[in-house]
């Protein structure tokens, strides 16, 4: 019998969003994982919704957001916290945006 370690769940306590100007970190906000897990769910199901605005963009990338996914890897081990969701660099401003899973 082989002895496999038993992992213990990895329950996200929040995400922190960052955003670096010109080599200086200009935003550091930490949001409650249960808002933000909130938040995109609600985004999720409003990109269905009838209504279009200037933020018909951004709802389409909420649909590829797997977070079940991402919540899955963490409880079998496969991810471990903290863990990048998302990094983008907008070289015309000079800004960094990072977003991680805390």
């Amino acid at each position: 019998m082989e002895n496999k370690k038993k992992v213990k769940p990895v329950k996200p306590q929040g995400i922190r969003i960052e955003v670096t100007e010109n080599g200086v970190l200009t935003t550091n906000v930490r949001i409650p994982y249960f808002i933000a897990k909130m938040g995109l769910k609600f985004g999720q199901k409003a990109e269905h919704s009838k209504k279009k605005g200037s933020a018909e963009d951004e709802l389409q990338r909420l649909k590829d957001v797997d977070i079940d996914g991402i919540l899955a890897a963490l409880e079998n081990g496969e991810l471990t916290l903290p863990c990048l969701l998302a990094e983008a660099d907008e070289s015309d401003k000079n800004q960094h945006i990072k977003i991680t899973l805390e």
